[in-house]
């Protein structure tokens, strides 16, 4: 019983802490220390997700956006990607932690937020 009990409290730590994030997040807190917390959480959730390949692809990088092979000219030499016309389409972001989210997902799979909000 006890083992439970203290796994549902860290469930609930945790719940609160994502709850205060997505208000510092948003400038909804106005405690500095909280607000500093979560800056370096976004921080460590920017370069995380940079590995899964959610960072916003910039073309001068020569990264492929879609197999991260590098690439010279318009063509990907590693998936055959049209560089040029996938530059040219808006990439969606997430409204909160501006990283990319593919244009079917409801929600953000970085930070949960849902689109369109």
């Amino acid at each position: 019983m006890s083992a439970e009990l203290k796994k549902q409290k860290i469930q609930k730590l945790v719940e609160m802490g994502e709850r205060v994030h997505m208000l510092a997040r948003t400038g909804q807190l106005n405690d500095d220390e909280l607000v500093r917390l979560s800056q370096q959480v976004t921080k460590l959730d920017t370069v995380l997700n940079a590995h899964l390949g959610k960072a916003l692809p910039v073309k001068e990088n020569g990264v492929c956006p879609q197999c991260n092979a590098p690439f010279e000219g318009s063509f990907c030499g590693g998936c055959g990607l049209n560089i040029d016309a996938f530059f040219s389409q808006p990439i969606t972001t997430c409204a909160v932690c501006e990283l990319v989210v593919d244009e079917a997902d409801v929600f953000c799979g970085v930070c949960g937020t849902k689109r369109g909000r």
